[in-house]
């Protein structure tokens, strides 16, 4: 029995088949409770260890608590068919774009399965070059976002009187003078207008703002800009936001930034096998100096 990876409270141990793992599970919780003996008397031994999980492949990324594998025993019961599942990947955020989600999740099945270099490198670089060169539908893309309205909210820092910066035009608190560039959230931070938020401005400011409780943005391609309403800066537009899919018929997404996200999410798998990232972008796998004699 070999400790591969471990984390909290579990870990995770290479071993011949179930049979084996349940009698090994008894033994090392006999050990360690001789280490740590109920010495309150308990009706139950406060040290009791479960085998939970059985993976018929698993692997592990070079960053802590990532893991994917194959699941074919789970708590007692043998499963119908073996079960992805994955720990740590950003995969599972709800924030990720499902371009984003398919790729990862994609990668990390194939992996696990055993797929060889080749196999995955293709599916990276095809998917690559579909994104680069717009052959995916929008949605896969765009983002879908909460417009929380402490998001708009800024407050001077020097009366507390609160303004919302989607109409926030003068360059002094209205009360009180101090500059607009000093003001701060309602926690007291820093403001921060960027990506999706910046696109919900710029939207205001053009007059095409619609939205209800929530937006959609994306990355675009433009030579538009737009104020930030607390610097005053004119700003080139990189993100542009709006109420429905319809809204980004006609507009120019940067395919090229989304073409880079299936390298991101490829990274940990090529990283923990030491694969060439760049072969995505290529197509082309490089060979070994054994391989050219």
């Amino acid at each position: 029995m070999k400790v591969v990876y471990g984390h909290t409270d579990s870990i995770y141990v290479q071993i011949d088949n179930v049979e084996k793992a349940q009698e090994v599970i008894k033994v090392i919780e006999n050990e360690v409770r001789k280490k740590f003996p109920n010495v309150l008397g308990l009706e139950q031994h406060p040290v009791v260890l479960e085998f939970e999980k059985y993976y018929s492949a698993l692997g592990v990324g070079t960053t802590k608590n990532r893991n994917a594998g194959m699941i074919t025993w789970d708590d007692g019961v043998w499963l119908d068919k073996p079960k992805f599942t994955m720990t740590g990947f950003t995969a599972k955020r709800v924030s990720e774009t499902k371009l984003s989600k398919e790729v990862q999740t994609t990668v990390l099945t194939m992996w696990v399965n055993e797929k060889s270099f080749v196999e995955i490198n293709k599916y990276c670089s095809d998917t690559y070059n579909a994104v680069l060169n717009g052959k995916i539908p929008i949605e896969s893309v765009i983002k879908r976002s909460r417009l929380k309205e402490e998001r708009l909210i800024v407050k001077c820092n020097g009366c507390n009187k609160r303004h919302n910066i989607t109409d926030l035009e003068e360059k002094h608190c209205s009360k009180c003078g101090v500059s607009t560039k000093n003001f701060v959230t309602v926690d007291n931070k820093r403001p921060s207008i960027s990506a999706g938020i910046a696109g919900v401005v710029t939207a205001y400011q053009k007059g095409n703002a619609n939205f209800d409780d929530s937006y959609l943005y994306a990355k675009v391609k433009t030579k538009d800009t737009w104020i930030n309403p607390l610097t005053k800066e004119v700003k080139a537009v990189e993100y542009i936001s709006a109420s429905t899919y319809e809204d980004f018929s006609g507009v120019d997404i940067d395919w090229k930034h989304y073409a880079e996200t299936v390298l991101k999410k490829a990274e940990p798998v090529y990283k923990a096998m030491g694969w060439d990232l760049s072969s995505i972008r290529t197509g082309t796998i490089q060979s070994s100096l054994e391989e050219w004699f």
